[in-house]
Formats: structure tokens, C-alpha cells, sequence
């Protein structure tokens, strides 16, 4: 089980890592300091993020991600296209991803220490979605344009960011398809 667990670290982690680029790629690209700022606390965070999740492995295997983690960061082409009044809603989408994601493997496994760290990284994404969406929506106020009263309507579509779904040959996805229960990624 300790693998499952390890193998569920580090597909949280290049998720994470993942969210950690697009807002650093925001943060560069973003005309107003304020967006900047944001965008980059939010990088932070992410990095702090990561951090608390290696420490959960042994030093070879975060060694292991952390060398792994080269390879990964190609930035997508959407991610390059963006243009710079848009990181925040792409972070948005990212994070509300990450939610939906999260909240899929909570319902997905039985073991309970697979479902403490998934919700743990829920909780966490949870609270980031709602410092985006506070600073999504002041950007609208500032531009004069109407704020609904709630958070932004999820449409069907998730934008230009990338489908990720666990390594279809890896202990997770197995364990997945193997708890008894309707696996709504792949």
C-alpha cells in the first residue's frame, strides 16, 4: 500500500508543479503589478505545497520526482497563447480542475490514508480556488463589468487546459479500476 500511496504523491505533485508553471507564466506575462503580485504568492504557494508533499516520501523517491519533474514542464501550447488578461482564468479553470479531480479520488479509493491525502490536497485547492475567484472577480469590478453574486458558472468546457489522467499502466489507475467503484477520469 505504501507504493500506492507514493505513486498517489507524485501524480499530485506534477499536478501541482503543473499549476506552479502556469501561474509563474502568468506572473511574467501579466501588464498590471497587482495580477503579478497575486500570481506570484500564488507560485509560492504552490511551491510550499509541493514541498509539504515530498516530504511524505523517503529521500530517494522525492529525489526520483524532483529529477522527473525536468522532463515534465513543456508548457503546453495553450498555455503559451494566453493572452495576458486571461492567466486569471486560467488559473481559475486549473484550480477547479484540481478540485474536480481531487474530489473524483476521494470517492474512488476505500484505503483510508489514500483518502486522507486526497482530501487534504482538496481542502487545499479548495481554499486556493477561493482566493482566485475573490481576485477574478475584483478584476471584474475594476473593469466595470458586472460580477455575478457568486462564483463564475462552470461551463462543460474546461478551456485550453490539458486532460490529465493517471499513467494508464500505474498502480493508481489499477487501483482505480480495482475498488469497486465507477472511475469518472478514464
Amino acid at each position: 500500500m505504501r507504493e500506492l500511496l507514493a505513486e498517489a504523491i507524485r501524480y499530485a505533485v506534477s499536478m501541482e508543479r503543473n499549476s506552479e508553471m502556469l501561474y509563474r507564466r502568468g506572473a511574467l506575462a501579466a501588464p498590471e503589478v497587482v495580477h503579478r503580485r497575486f500570481l506570484e504568492r500564488l507560485a509560492q504557494e504552490e511551491g510550499r505545497h509541493i514541498e509539504a508533499l515530498l516530504q511524505q516520501l523517503s529521500r530517494t523517491e522525492a529525489a526520483e520526482v524532483d529529477q522527473g519533474a525536468l522532463l515534465v514542464h513543456a508548457a503546453p501550447a495553450a498555455e503559451r497563447t494566453t493572452a495576458p488578461g486571461n492567466h486569471l482564468h486560467q488559473a481559475l479553470l486549473d484550480k477547479r480542475f484540481s478540485i474536480d479531480l481531487y474530489a473524483t479520488l476521494c470517492r474512488c479509493f476505500k484505503e483510508p490514508s489514500l483518502c486522507r491525502f486526497f482530501e487534504t490536497a482538496l481542502s487545499v485547492a479548495r481554499r486556493q480556488f477561493k482566493l482566485i475567484t475573490y481576485e477574478y472577480l475584483k478584476e471584474g469590478a475594476r473593469r466595470d463589468v458586472p460580477a455575478s453574486p457568486g462564483p463564475p458558472r462552470r461551463s462543460h468546457q474546461r478551456g485550453e487546459l490539458p486532460h490529465r489522467t493517471p499513467n494508464r499502466h500505474s498502480q493508481l489507475f489499477f487501483a482505480m479500476q480495482d475498488c469497486g467503484r465507477q472511475s469518472r477520469i478514464g
